[in-house]
């Protein structure tokens, strides 16, 4: 089991995302070197992520109004775009406010006015900001970003140039709605410039990474004396405000711990009153004038609340803390040690219940997630593929628990080739086995899938690859280590077949081919609709078969290709044609039987039918009351036979 205790000073870099102070604490700190926003003005911008109703855009300029609303006003803050002027050129990158002090509002009013629709020239854009940090002077870097740069240039190279020039210029990325290899791809830029490649996926992540990186260009210092970091003032407490009557709160994650900084959803209703909701914000503290009386407030951040009746006061605000009893719970889970990343992982936590239950709280697809949750005993599942790993985590009120799962995972990818460089095959069904001294004939199968690139992420061992296309089969045995990524081509021994059929005559009805096997059980192999079908078969002799749809035409043959060599083979589907005449015969049925009695042709009463048969003998019935008669005749290819319902 895994207990954390309450936070020490060296735990406290961990809650960068969330420990940050109020505007009292940050005001004894020295001022910070400039920060350039750049905010992606791409056409890209404007559409939409997973279920969000707005832009892309309209929610980075929500996360900046949110984020910068508590800058300190002596931060030097600048903003840039590309993009936003002109379509597809590369070099529309603007400085729309060069850094200056005091400028928030500017910088909001700007980015109000953006029209994204162009090109996303990435790394130009984070060349051009470095220009405006002078040689030497600490500054920073937040690009908000939406796509990797298309126009050919390399951010990693750009940012190994900034490096070079000004080791003390840090770079942040934003990267919203990025998949995640492109996120990875854009890791060496924090690493030339010590900053930091911070995913969003949503508005909420969005803002809580904005805030992380202001925090971590403006507020957190690194000592020149002795590399660490400054270390965070100590919490303090909720102030004696003055003023209106009305409510002045904050949040934190444990009683005596430092207030949140990150935005918090508020609610706020009259205590006879919970469910008439008197006003609803998401923003770091709640300031709200009310009528004095008693209220019920919540606070909600990540996975955990607080719920809290205050009374209001006639002569002054009412301040106070509200803890949400909570912790950040890290998960970092990998294919191996080295950090391999899992390929499609499924994460799961469970609340753990006085009674040993587990009652799920959270299911994601991301390896690497952090929240924060209510304080208590959870189950954290990992699965990625058939491997799985499980963590029992106690987390106490302001700690954090890292919870890092190394699966043990290899990744199986699977495809078929009909020979030795031969083509590509899609039909093709695998299963993968594993030994099993319990299971009939040692082994069981723990996986299979038809799709034409299949893959599969397993736990390191030995497998039993099986693939199966129509009757051929292939067996292979394989070794899949920790974090490799095994690629196996299946490689059959197939004869390529094309069977065409002639309808001679002509035949309008559909044909269908069938493949049958050679012995007495005459087994379907394979089969294709239409006058000709191509087939890949295992070298032997093989039965061949052409049949028209609803119709008594059929062509038989044999082929063999039990050398290896293809071929083709054509069938003629020979036939001759019947017409039947009601003539003088009214209401008398009929039907045609073949020379073994089956009926192939009948009709209603005094209908006139024609229809192409197969050659051979055949027999007329009619059947009118007390009139019964017989006729026999013959067809041959290609005749035209007209029969009348007369006497014998």
């Amino acid at each position: 089991m895994l207990v954390l205790r309450r936070l020490a000073p060296c735990f406290l870099p961990f809650f960068g995302l969330l420990l940050l102070f109020a505007p009292g604490a940050r005001a004894q700190t020295a001022p910070d070197g400039p920060a350039i926003i750049i905010l992606d003005g791409s056409g890209s911008m404007w559409g939409n992520i997973g279920t969000e109703r707005a832009s892309k855009f309209d929610l980075a300029r929500g996360a900046l109004r949110q984020s910068l609303s508590d800058i300190s006003p002596r931060v030097r803050l600048g903003l840039m775009s590309f993009g936003q002027r002109r379509r597809a050129d590369c070099s529309d990158v603007e400085v729309l406010a060069a850094p200056e002090a005091g400028q928030p509002e500017r910088i909001l009013s700007i980015a109000d006015k953006l029209n994204p629709k162009g090109k996303g020239p990435l790394a130009l854009a984070l060349r051009e900001a470095a220009k405006q940090i002078q040689p030497g002077e600490a500054g920073s870097i937040i690009a908000i970003h939406d796509g990797m740069d298309n126009c050919a240039q390399d951010p990693c190279a750009v940012a190994a140039d900034i490096a070079k020039a000004n080791a003390k210029t840090r770079v942040f990325l934003i990267s919203f709605g990025l998949e995640k290899p492109d996120v990875q791809r854009l890791a060496c830029v924090a690493k030339s410039t010590n900053g930091k490649v911070i995913e969003a996926r949503d508005s909420t992540s969005l803002a809580a990474g904005l805030s992380e990186a202001l925090t971590l260009a403006n507020l957190e210092r690194i000592d020149p004396a002795t590399g660490a970091a400054v270390p965070l003032p100590k919490a303090a407490p909720p102030p004696n405000p003055e003023g209106a009557p009305g409510l002045r709160l904050s949040a934190s994650l444990a009683s005596g711990s430092p207030p949140l900084a990150a935005p918090v959803h508020w609610t706020v209703a009259k205590a006879d009153k919970p469910d008439a909701v008197l006003k609803s914000v998401k923003n770091r503290e709640l300031s709200v004038d009310l009528d004095p009386g008693s209220y019920v407030v919540e606070a909600r951040f990540g996975q955990a609340s607080a719920r809290q009746t205050l009374e209001v006061a006639s002569d002054k605000p009412t301040a106070a803390r509200l803890s949400l009893a909570a912790g950040l719970l890290k998960i970092k889970a990998h294919a191996d040690k080295a950090g391999a990343p899992l390929t499609d992982p499924l994460v799961t936590i469970s609340v753990k219940t006085a009674d040993g239950s587990q009652r799920p709280f959270w299911v994601g697809r991301a390896a690497d997630t952090e929240m924060v949750v209510p304080a208590g005993q959870y189950i954290v599942r990992v699965q990625d593929g058939l491997a799985e790993q499980t963590t029992e985590v106690t987390l106490t009120e302001g700690a954090g628990a890292d919870v890092t799962p190394v699966l043990g995972t290899g990744r199986l990818e699977l495809s078929a080739v009909a020979a030795a460089n031969g083509q590509p095959l899609t039909d093709v069904i695998y299963l993968i086995e594993e030994d099993d001294p319990d299971a009939r004939k040692g082994r069981r199968e723990v996986a299979r899938s038809a799709d034409p690139a299949a893959a599969f992420t397993l736990p390191a061992g030995t497998y039993y690859v099986v693939a199966r296309q129509g009757v051929a089969e292939t067996r292979d045995r394989i070794a899949l280590g920790t974090g490799d990524v095994v690629k196996h081509v299946a490689t059959f021994s197939l004869v390529q077949l094309t069977v065409t059929a002639n309808a001679g005559g002509g035949a309008d009805q559909p044909v269908l081919i069938r493949i049958l096997s050679e012995d007495q059980t005459h087994r379907e192999i394979a089969r294709a609709n239409g006058m000709t079908g191509t087939f890949l078969l295992p070298p032997a002799r093989y039965r061949v078969e052409a049949t028209v749809s609803g119709l008594n035409i059929k062509a038989l043959g044999t082929v063999d290709i039990s050398n290896g060599r293809g071929g083709g083979v054509q069938l003629t589907l020979e036939s001759g044609e019947v017409a039947v005449g009601a003539s003088a015969a009214q209401g008398r049925h009929w039907r045609i039987k073949d020379a073994s009695g089956r009926t192939v042709l009948h009709s209603g009463p005094g209908e006139a039918t024609s229809a192409r048969l197969a050659p051979g003998r055949y027999v007329l019935l009619t059947d009118g009351g007390e009139r019964r008669t017989e006729q026999a005749f013959d067809l041959k290819t290609g005749e035209r036979r007209e029969l009348s319902l007369g006497s014998p």
